[in-house]
């Protein structure tokens, strides 16, 4: 009976993470690296977790080494993609984050070739489980990696709690929870996938992803509760010293402008010849450089300033920024955009270049100049 739901539980983490890249890919969020780690790494958890039903369901040992070799594949992913995750969505995206892929990369090369991380597969009952036999010392390289990368990731995680502990006690309650279920999936992965990988035992078939599956609920509790408070706007909050928006401009896509704003102060060139200034760098770009695909000019780079644009549908949003963008600030002017374009939905179908044709525009430029914090 316990092997019957073994075969099959690996099903069920699978389904838990391929919902939650789902639930990302329905909100729009797969943009900034943030997002796109965190995707890659769902998406890595669930391809684990169906590795493993393959292996616990395979018919010969030949099938069972493959499918052995993919789910541990897979996992070397996932726990790659978590630590960048995590370090980027504390901070931003930095070229030096790429050297943490090395190790993954010097295991992907060398798991494959036959005997070398898998000796061979086993059934000790004719109608039971595969149970793999591993290379001991191959075994403790990768679970070495597997445990280092998975223990970097909860540190990141607890400094993560630190910040938002000091905002929220609800939001702390959630990711302090986060971080006790993934320190308690890497504790419990070292005391049985990792003991028996070890030691060769087989006569117990390891549990493998299925430890995932606790890892999966908490974090779709903390990313996506139902309440009004977010991770994500405690972390932007958190975020707000290291830049200053000095202006805001919202733009259609034919190049005229809805509306500005900018801080009580600032002197700026005449917001008409900056948009059209805009609209010629985004159409230089698109039919200069056909081969990177551009669609449009993300940021602009000057001294300690920064141009940077978001779009939805319909509309850039740019703003000038002294400092470093963030994720999260991206996060928050695509929501806002979104939210603008649903409002206007037939105002800017049948757009004449009218600025007072449209709802909302001074509330959505406020929202990104004044750093009020709305939920989102």
């Amino acid at each position: 009976m316990v092997h019957e739901v073994l075969r099959h539980l690996p099903l069920a983490a699978a389904a838990g993470w391929f919902l939650v890249a789902g639930v990302q890919v329905h909100r729009d969020r797969f943009r900034t690296w943030t997002e796109v780690f965190f995707l890659f790494a769902c998406l890595a958890a669930g391809t684990y977790a169906v590795g493993d039903w393959f292996f616990f369901n395979a018919t010969s040992p030949s099938a069972a080494i493959l499918a052995a070799i993919a789910s541990l594949a897979s996992l070397a992913f996932a726990v790659l993609f978590f630590v960048l995750f995590t370090l980027v969505y504390l901070g931003r995206m930095r070229t030096a984050y790429w050297s943490l892929a090395a190790p993954c990369m010097a295991l992907l090369v060398v798991m494959p070739f036959p005997g070398v991380m898998l000796a061979e597969a086993v059934r000790p009952d004719p109608s039971g489980l595969f149970i793999p036999v591993f290379n001991p010392p191959a075994f403790m390289v990768y679970l070495a990696y597997v445990t280092g990368f998975g223990v970097l990731g909860i540190a990141n995680l607890l400094r993560l709690y630190r910040v938002v502990r000091g905002q929220s006690r609800d939001l702390a309650r959630r990711t302090g929870g986060l971080v006790i279920t993934f320190t308690a999936v890497v504790v419990l992965g070292l005391m049985t996938n990792g003991w028996l990988g070890i030691t060769r035992d087989t006569q117990i078939p390891p549990p493998f992803s299925t430890l995932l599956l606790a890892v999966a609920a908490a974090t779709m509790i903390v990313l996506f509760p139902g309440g009004q408070e977010r991770v994500s706007v405690a972390v932007r909050q958190w975020q707000e010293s290291r830049y200053n928006v000095k202006a805001a401009f919202l733009i259609f896509k034919d190049g005229t402008l809805i509306g500005s704003q900018s801080q009580p102060g600032e002197v700026l060139v005449d917001n008409d010849l900056l948009t059209a200034t805009l609209d010629v760098i985004h159409n230089y770009t698109r039919t200069s450089f056909p081969m990177l695909r551009v669609k449009w000019l993300r940021s602009v780079s000057f001294g300690e300033y920064n141009l940077v644009t978001e779009r939805v549908q319909s509309c850039y949003l740019t703003i000038l920024l002294e400092g470093e963008e963030s994720d999260q600030l991206r996060r928050q002017m695509r929501d806002l955009l979104r939210e603008f374009e649903w409002r206007n939905l037939e105002a800017l179908a049948r757009w004449r270049g009218v600025p007072t044709d449209a709802e909302g525009v001074d509330d959505l430029l406020r929202h990104v100049i004044s750093r009020e914090h709305e939920a989102i």
